[in-house]
């Protein structure tokens, strides 16, 4: 089957709308690679702040009423084929969200992976991307 010109023309301009908006169709927001340098600095969501250090360490904090905590470690950079880069705290302390059985959170140790991303002009940690929770970038 020979396609003509017009058909060609079409073909093209749907797919190139398909991955158009399959991008976001700006670079505003999005998943993004990044460097150490430039990751380093001050996230803060909610009662949570994380602080990373051009070093490889973090500070975490998290204000709480019933127990205040102040947890440390390293984290680094994993950068994904196509897909970003990730930031991924290494024994961070996870808080678990309250659910109907159980209404008091509670922190356990784990690794935490967060997608770098573009909000608003400023660098952003995904904690949860379907739910839009994010680590917003103090400094």
């Amino acid at each position: 089957m020979k396609w003509r010109p017009p058909l060609k023309t079409a073909a093209v301009i749907v797919l190139g709308s398909a991955l158009f908006s399959c991008s976001g169709g700006s670079e505003e927001r999005g998943r993004i690679r990044v460097t150490t340098s430039q990751v380093a600095g001050v996230y803060k969501s909610g009662s949570e702040r994380i602080e990373l250090q051009p070093n490889g360490s973090y500070i975490q904090e998290i204000d709480s009423n019933a127990q205040p905590l102040q947890h440390s470690g390293r984290w680094r950079i994993v950068n994904h084929f196509l897909d970003g880069s990730e930031v991924f705290l290494v024994d961070a302390a996870v808080i678990s969200p309250p659910t109907p059985e159980d209404k008091n959170p509670h922190v356990e140790l784990g690794n935490l992976p967060m997608y770098a991303h573009k909000r608003n002009g400023k660098l952003a940690l995904a904690r949860n991307e379907v739910a839009e929770w994010y680590y917003e970038r103090q400094q």
